[in-house]
């Protein structure tokens, strides 16, 4: 693979991709599993628990790798940039507002603000709910939307990189500060989080302009055994070496170790590229089902999650968690969340995609 990119003409045409499609189903089950320790009761421990517990976190770079490559394929050549905006604003904006809204005012005038909430707000509730939107931080993973909007509104900046060539530079350029940032103090900063995940942005974009020769280099199957090792190499870093087993939040401008997890799921990003482009050419129903419903999914699976808790810890079950009881909760609550998905997608139709994203 080249590391030079040419100014793209914008009038070569968008093309489906049936790895990305279902590389998008397996990002979000991950990101369920990701969240999903905490009603698994899994007491994570031992070192391999600590990799496997890294391992399954960070799966927004998937998300954000995706985003990129549909990015250039969907909406890069025939970019209009009030459309784009405009839709956003409505299929991923007004989900996350109408979405928020109950557990935000339920957080500022029955749960004292919440344990987040800045104290001086908590006397201010039209301040507070604007903190909530703008941090994401009343529900779970919610903090993703805030930096996406930031992400979408500098596109008319992405495609000035994309035409002057200069694309692979800029990732060159700022994957380093990535590395050293690292994600913000409980994701709560969303101009942070967008500093931290564009370089992955771009990577995507990088691909999808490439994506001949992407998928042709790794086609090899000693390239995909070495992104294999690679991937399983820093994740033994991080729990053995660097002991930081999970996510790497800190503030800004604090100095502290390499990011290594980000590097670890750059590498898998392409594993599962390189795995799944075999099967470009087959339909696999259960996997685009799940692609299909994937943002709904993002939206629903917190509150099926809280939910859940809630009712183990009032109904005081006791049970021990583990590798099994981990993926059966995971797997729980992606069936659940579809469920619901479909349910209201039986309900309101198109209108649908004001309420969850789809």
């Amino acid at each position: 693979m080249t590391t030079a990119t040419k100014p793209v003409p914008k009038e070569r045409g968008k093309k489906f991709f049936n790895s990305i499609n279902y590389f998008r189903g397996i990002a979000i089950i991950l990101i369920v599993l990701g969240h999903s320790f905490d009603l698994a009761h899994w007491q994570i421990s031992s070192g391999l628990e600590q990799f496997v517990y890294s391992l399954s976190l960070n799966g927004t770079v998937y998300f954000i790798f995706i985003s990129g490559f549909l990015y250039y394929q969907v909406f890069y050549h025939r970019f209009n940039y009030k459309k784009f905006l405009t839709k956003k604003i409505q299929y991923v904006l007004a989900p996350y507002v109408l979405s928020s809204l109950i557990p935000i005012l339920y957080a500022i005038f029955f749960n004292d603000g919440g344990p987040t909430l800045p104290d001086a707000l908590k006397d201010q509730p039209l301040m507070a709910i604007a903190w909530y939107l703008l941090t994401g931080n009343v529900i779970l993973a919610y903090w993703y939307i805030p930096m996406a909007m930031l992400l979408f509104a500098i596109s008319p900046l992405v495609n000035v990189v994309i035409q002057s060539g200069q694309l692979m530079p800029c990732i060159v350029g700022l994957m380093p500060i990535s590395l050293i940032v690292h994600r913000p103090i409980e994701n709560l900063n969303a101009v942070h989080s967008l500093i931290y995940f564009l370089p992955v942005y771009l990577i995507g974009i990088w691909s999808s302009i490439h994506y001949k020769r992407v998928y042709g280099y790794l086609k090899d199957n000693k390239k995909r055994a070495f992104l294999a090792v690679l991937a399983i190499g820093l994740g033994l870093i991080q729990v053995y070496v660097l002991k930081h087993p999970g996510n790497f939040h800190k503030e800004f401008f604090a100095l502290t170790v390499i990011d290594v997890n980000l590097l670890q799921k750059i590498a898998l990003c392409f594993l599962f590229l390189s795995i799944l482009e075999m099967y470009e050419d087959e339909e696999i129903p259960s996997v685009a089902k799940v692609a299909e419903t994937s943002f709904a999914i993002y939206f629903i699976h917190p509150m099926v999650l809280n939910g859940a808790f809630t009712l183990v810890s009032k109904w005081n079950w006791q049970y021990e968690g583990n590798f099994l009881v981990w993926l059966m909760v995971g797997w729980a609550t992606v069936l659940v969340s579809m469920a619901i998905a479909y349910g209201f997608k039986a309900l309101l139709r198109k209108k649908s995609r004001y309420l969850i994203g789809w």
